[in-house]
């Protein structure tokens, strides 16, 4: 049995998920960070903290600026630009885990889109936000659209454990 916490956060108290990330890194059974990152900011941030200790993928369904690429560069982290946001069309999924909050949709679809990048089936830690920053972070194993709630438990994208997620008042 592992016991472990969850950190419930307020707006903008993001540098305790960093540290819960970097942290849960160094068990060393995670094999990347996948952060839903809408400018880059977020991502960047857990690299500097991770010090190249795990991959970073950084997912947005934008474009990031040329010197935040540049600074993802020199950090090693993976960028996935314009990416289909699985979940998002699916209604009923996209609903259900809206109750949760923004940040555990965006969480997993970033890890969605990241076991495409070769982490299919690996634990990996999912981070994501809302507006007012990054908030939610979920130890999750990766599985691609096709098997995000394949009828095998053992395929299907899965929650093993939550490290952070917002307050709610």
């Amino acid at each position: 049995m592992k016991v472990g916490r969850v950190i419930y956060l307020e707006a903008g108290e993001f540098e305790e998920l960093v540290k819960a990330v970097v942290e849960r890194v160094q068990e060393g059974d995670v094999k990347a960070v996948a952060v839903a990152s809408r400018g880059g900011k977020s991502a960047l941030r857990i690299a500097e903290a991770l010090k190249g200790a795990a991959p970073v993928v950084s997912v947005t369904e934008f474009t990031y600026s040329d010197d935040v690429k540049k600074r993802m560069k020199k950090l090693g982290v993976k960028p996935l630009e314009r990416v289909e946001l699985p979940i998002q069309d699916r209604r009923d999924l996209r609903e259900g885990l809206l109750l949760f909050g923004e940040g555990v949709k965006a969480a997993l679809e970033a890890a969605v889109i990241a076991a495409g990048e070769g982490l299919k089936g690996e634990r990996v830690i999912a981070v994501a936000g809302e507006e007012g920053g990054i908030n939610t972070a979920l130890v999750v194993r990766a599985a691609g659209p096709e098997e995000m709630v394949d009828p095998d438990p053992e395929k299907r994208l899965r929650v093993l454990e939550v490290l952070a997620l917002p307050l709610r008042g």
